[in-house]
């Protein structure tokens, strides 16, 4: 297999980053005999099976640290010991940060060692998008368990060394931090010896460094090299570099003589910068080196060793020039050296041209001159780069700018980038890639069209307008210029950083917008950017998968009154006619977010906000960023449903409790388990560390709570009083008393010192599903499967209040950190918010209900970010729910009878006009007006629930069977009752009309099937299938025959003048569960419970067998030509010679997505995605868990 071009594909890695790149072939590396201790002592540390996982070589900027790592690489490299390289550089994209670390030291590893190759391939299919997840799971899934699934073999004890360069030039400490973290753990990998040579400025050490274990690390202080030592390299430094000068300038063989060599060499120790600055000026043709030698001692006396290097490389340049060029060459190095050295990533002189609007020429004249400086590339497609960073902060140093009129603003510098990304990124348009349909996913575009379509002066407008708006002066300004770009270019924008891969930067960009903004402009432009976030945050995924989906599954899905909705409503009107019906705004819910298999069923905040853990009955904790819904990292270690979790109060470490009988302790940097905790001899419902994290309690199904030394992971003391499991359990803030919840309808309040209990609270009628203490303690609250939430008072041990709504149970309470609000979940998918101070139901929100699970299936969890702005909510629905407690949301208080159930059923009418639902759980039928969108009636008749509804073929009559043995029908468009058929034959599965409408068959559960006279109300004929049960039938296109469908997965065809069985063929291994005719009657199509759909050629009543397929869902039917059969969530084409059908093939691929003709054309989000879907034309109908149908029509 060709893994590598597969990989090259789907991990992206950053181009420039190895030591061996084409970027960086022209840096230096050590002169031989110069730095011989240090590279002797990397070599020991690397060739000893025993030694620290990581050396740490720091120094001072200019010491010489990335010299000595590319030289060490080279070095390793040359033993084949090298395992990857990484060299960090700021200004240089994503060399400039973390987010391709990982998958670049990966896939360099995967290269140096084969059997890695296939190993790493796998873990990339099996993790889609693993480059864009957070670092931990990139770790986790790209280096540490792929290492681990590694053949044990020789080179087990062979030493591969990663190289790791100017991690301090990583932007976000966060990130720098969790990578201090994350290393050492590959100490841990027994398949290969890996360590890290790790080099960084000093200031690394206030991350990670001092409480990192001793064993972990061996550091090594590079300004503190003895300055002998220095200056011996140094002096072999320019005894190596001035010979080649001298022949290049004919200069004297001693020039320049001992004594202004050694004040070079005093002047350079210890910075090895600025020996190699100085030389590379002495080799400047246009200059003369006495002359230089002259100006840099010249201008040592106030100023710092470099200042007093490079501003004479300035002085020069203007020297030369009279007034009036002098004036032109300072505006000109302004726009284009200040550019430079401002930019968040390096151009080429031809990118860099395009951008500013200056020719190349130009930009090749000023900058050859400085060649000392700036390594200025002989071609226009390499970036330019500077040699060092102290040139840029040398030149944005206000000081530089009382010394030469040179000196870079930098506020100017990036109000003028500001101006130019924005004028490039009016070269956006949508669909810029023309990718063939809008559900494109990113996976299948190649990095060849991006670069076609994106040049890179466009990739980086698009990707760096905002950094240089926020740091301009201005803040109306800086409001006025967002919003003008964005009120006509957010969605290109969001497509072009979609396409880029940068999809999940667009609401930190946003939030950097809104943060420097604060309310210093206009309420419209305020709401503006609000809706912008909202809009991102809510679609921002899929965004990231299918960048076109912002035209449509972004903007159909938006609420009515949103800003973005009104600005971009001509994007709809070419290709959707009618959308479904949505809010008229912006609910509570910030984020639906998605990746469990099974019902969540707990959720926590870490104590630092960072993290969000949510566990599952699939068995797997996942860790979510909560700023931007993404997952970082998957904890999988429980045999069992993953019933509660308690992070450490340091956000560190992370307790789960399992239906497997164990706890399991997690450290949250490598995601590895710390500890297994075994003591309980049933289900663990419920965990909590302490906040002085001294103890952790366990409260389990076996009614007892264990105390446990989370240090140790050893059993400190059983509590022993409940009479039933034990549900709940909630520490006080000081950590000694630990309240605790039942099944035996009680809550107890424990005395940690002591282990007594100190009060029995009993006041529920049933049994008490959660309890949480107050963050002053003062108040304990508990909520029951009684359908109420008490308030008791912690001082007294007594009730003082009792919150009841009698809808549901309460499965979850928590109070918000700062005590103002309880917030409850219950097993409704309700989530509510209690006012403390008045004791009122403040706010309603409604969720969770996408799947339809049953209402005892729909446990839910909450909890509140720390600081109290977030709030989390986790439900059977597979789904955690991210919230905005602050939205004013105030919805009717809902019972259970008041949430409608699921749509199981459904049926256009064959005139398009109406639509009838029905379901399993309800003996309503809901009618619809398709035009409109809006529930027109709910015809009540039924005493039990409905099992099928079906159209008359004139659309005047519905009628509905029932499992209360009738049949009914009404009368459109009003809905009222007609006629009750009761054929005293038991449950009614199924109803169908005849093609002339004057015939109902009715299929019943003793295996028999009514036919009435519906013209009389009669039954005309009765037909016995001899089977159990009859659940489908279809007449024939001229009335004469019936097909039905049975139990025992026969089909049979009946004559329905004379009830004689015609034909009848053995087709399923289950029930049958409904059938349809192709338009000319010609094919027959079956779906039977076995999980197979037969299509069936149908010739004078006889039945014989085209293919069977295999399907899962109970959606499809065949197209106005026949053309195509739509068989659950794809279309399946058949072959046949009808025409083709004025209307499109709809069909739902996944759940996820509306297809038309076999292409995605709409994202469904998690809230429109459907039980039961129904195509009648170019109309699609969706019918939800919710019980609301959403209805879409698309233009032909």
């Amino acid at each position: 297999a060709d893994f590598h071009a597969d990989l090259d594909q789907k991990l992206a890695i950053v181009p420039g980053a190895a030591f061996d790149s084409y970027e960086n072939q022209h840096k230096d590396e050590c002169l031989p005999g110069t730095r011989t201790d240090i590279l002797n002592q990397i070599k020991e540390w690397a060739a000893s099976p025993y030694r620290e996982a990581i050396f740490w070589l720091y120094g001072i900027a200019g010491t010489g640290k990335s010299t000595i790592s590319r030289t060490i690489a080279k070095s390793f490299s040359e033993t084949r010991s090298l395992g990857a390289s990484f060299f960090f550089e700021r200004g240089e994209g994503d060399r400039g940060n973390a987010r391709k670390l990982f998958p670049t030291i990966a896939r360099q590893l995967a290269i140096i060692h084969p059997l890695l190759m296939p190993i790493l391939h796998e873990a990339v299919n099996d993790n889609p998008g693993i480059a864009a997840k957070g670092l931990r799971e990139q770790f986790d899934k790209l280096l540490f368990q792929p290492f681990k699934k590694l053949p044990l073999s020789d080179t087990s004890l062979q030493s591969v060394v990663i190289v790791i360069d100017a991690l301090d030039e990583c932007e976000g400490d966060g990130d720098i931090q969790l990578i201090l973290q994350l290393l050492p753990q590959l100490q841990r990998v027994t398949t290969m010896r890996l360590q890290v040579l790790l080099t960084s400025r000093p200031d690394l050490s206030r991350f990670v460094f001092s409480k990192m274990k001793l064993d972990h690390y061996k550091d090594f202080i590079l300004h503190n090299i003895p300055l002998e030592v220095i200056e011996h390299d140094i002096t072999l430094f320019f005894c190596h570099r001035l010979p080649e000068i001298r022949v290049l300038h004919n200069l004297p063989t001693d020039w320049p003589g001992k004594r202004d060599l050694q004040r070079l060499i005093t002047l350079s120790i210890p910075s090895f910068i600025f020996a190699a600055t100085i030389c590379r000026i002495f080799e400047e043709l246009d200059w003369d080196p006495a002359d230089s030698l002259s100006s840099i001692f010249t201008q040592q006396d106030d100023r710092t060793r470099l200042t007093g290097t490079y501003l004479p490389v300035l002085d020069r340049l203007l020297n030369r020039q009279n007034k009036n060029q002098k004036e032109q060459l300072v505006m000109q190095f302004r726009q284009i050296i200040g550019a430079i050295v401002v930019l968040e990533t390096s151009l080429s002189i031809g990118a860099l041209s395009r951008l500013l609007g200056i020719s190349q020429r130009l930009i090749h004249l000023r900058l050859n001159p400085l060649q000392s400086v700036l390594r200025v590339p002989d071609n226009d497609i390499t970036p330019i780069r500077l040699f060092h960073l102290s040139f840029r902060e040398f030149l944005l140093d206000p000081v530089t700018r009382t010394k030469t009129p040179l000196g870079i603003s930098e506020i100017e510098t990036h109000n003028m980038l500001t101006k130019k990304c924005l004028q490039i990124c009016q070269k956006l348009e949508e669909n810029i890639c023309q990718l063939p349909n809008y559900g494109s996913q990113n996976v299948e575009i190649d990095r060849q069209t991006i670069n076609e379509y994106f040049p890179p002066e466009l990739q980086y407008g698009c990707r760096y307008w905002a950094h240089h708006l926020v740091q301009c002066t201005e803040l109306t300004n800086i409001a006025y210029e967002a919003y003008s770009f964005l009120q006509t270019h957010l969605l290109l924008w969001i497509e072009a950083m979609s396409l880029l891969g940068h999809a999940l930067e667009i609401s930190g960009i946003i939030d950097l917008l809104q943060t420097a903004i604060g309310g210093n402009a206009p309420p419209l432009i305020l709401q503006f950017f609000h809706d912008a976030k909202r809009f991102v945050l809510k679609s921002q995924h899929i965004f990231d998968q299918a960048p076109l989906q912002v035209y449509r599954a972004g903007l159909v899905f938006l609420p009515q009154a949103s800003i973005i909705r009104t600005i971009f409503a001509d994007k709809h009107s070419h290709w959707i006619s009618q959308c479904p019906l949505v809010n008229e705004t912006w609910s509570a819910e910030l984020q639906a977010l998605e990746g469990h298999s099974d019902s969540v069923l707990s959720v926590a905040f870490s104590p630092d906000g960072y993290l969000l853990a949510s566990g599952s009955k699939d068995q797997t904790v996942y860790l979510w960023d909560p700023a931007t819904g993404t997952i970082i990292q998957i904890l999988d270690g429980h045999s069992g449903p993953v019933n509660s979790l308690s992070f450490s109060s340091d956000s560190h470490r992370l307790a789960t409790g399992s239906d497997d009988k164990t706890l399991r302790v997690w450290d949250l940097a490598t995601g590895e388990e710390l500890y297994v905790l075994e003591g309980h001899s049933n289900s663990v419902l419920s965990v909590s560390f302490s906040p002085d994290d001294r103890l952790l309690a366990s409260g389990s199904k076996d009614q007892t709570v264990n105390l446990w030394d989370p240090a140790t992971g050893t059993i400190i003391q059983i509590l022993d009083g409940h009479s039933g499991p034990v549900n709940s359990l909630s520490f006080s803030s000081d950590s000694r008393r630990l309240a605790t919840g039942s099944d035996d309808k009680t809550l107890r309040v424990w005395d940690l010192a002591t282990g007594e209990e100190l009060y029995v609270l009993e006041g529920h009628s049933n049994s008490v599903l959660s309890v949480s203490f107050s963050p002053d303690d003062r108040l304990l609250a508990s909520g029951s499967e009684d359908q109420t939430v008490r308030l008791w008072d912690t001082a007294r041990g007594s009730l003082k209040q009792t919150l009841d709504i009698y809808s549901s149970s309460f499965n979850s309470v928590v109070f918000s950190p700062d005590g103002e609000v309880l917030a409850t979940g219950s097993a409704n998918w309700v989530v509510r918010l209690w006012d403390l101070a008045t004791s009122t139901l403040q706010k309603t929100i409604d969720g969770h209900m996408s799947l339809g699970f049953t209402l005892s299936a729909a446990s839910e969890s909450v909890a509140f970010s720390p600081d109290s702005q977030l709030l989390a909510s986790c439900s059977a629905d597979e789904t955690v729910r991210l919230w905005d407690p602050m939205v004013s949301e105030i919805t009717e208080t809902l019972n259970e009878d008041d949430l409608e159930p699921p749509v199981d059923v459904m049926a256009f009418s064959p005139d398009g006009l109406f639509l009838a639902s029905g379901s399993f759980e309800s003996p309503v039928v809901c009618l619809w007006n398709t035009t409109t969108g809006a529930l027109t009636h709910t015809l009540e008749g039924h005493s039990q629930p409905v099992t099928s509804v079906t159209f008359s073929p004139d659309s005047r009559i519905l009628a509905s069977s029932s499992a209360d043995g009738t049949s009914r029908l009404w009368v459109l468009p009003i809905g009222t009752l007609k006629q009750t058929l009761r054929p005293q034959y038991g449950s009614v599965h199924s109803v169908a009309f005849s093609c002339d409408g004057r015939l109902l068959a009715s299929c019943t559960d003793d295996g028999k099937v009514c036919i009435w006279d519906l013209t009389r109300g009669t039954i005309y004929q009765t037909i016995d299938c001899h089977s159990e049960s009859a659940y489908s039938a279809i007449f024939s296109s001229d009335s004469s025959l019936l097909v039905v469908g049975t139990d025992d997965g026969i089909l049979r065809v009946f004559d329905v003048a004379t009830v004689e069985l015609y034909h009848e063929v053995d087709g399923h291994s289950d029930w049958v569960n409904s059938l349809a005719f192709s338009p000319d009657n010609r094919l027959l199509a079956s779906w039977s419970m076995d999980e197979t759909v037969c299509l069936w050629a149908f010739d004078k009543g006889g039945l014989s067998e085209i293919w069977t397929y295999e399907i899962t869902d109970d959606a499809y039917g065949f197209f106005q030509d026949g053309l195509y059969l739509q068989i659950g969530l794809s279309p399946l084409d058949v072959e046949m010679s009808f025409t083709n059908s004025v209307f499109p093939n709809i069909s739902i691929e996944d759940g996820q997505w509306i297809n038309l003709d076999g292409k995605r054309i709409l994202w469904l989000p998690v809230d429109f995605r459907p039980k039961r879907f129904k195509v009648n034309g170019n109309k699609l109908a969706l019918g939800h868990a919710s019980g609301k149908v959403s209805f879409l029509q698309f233009c032909i």
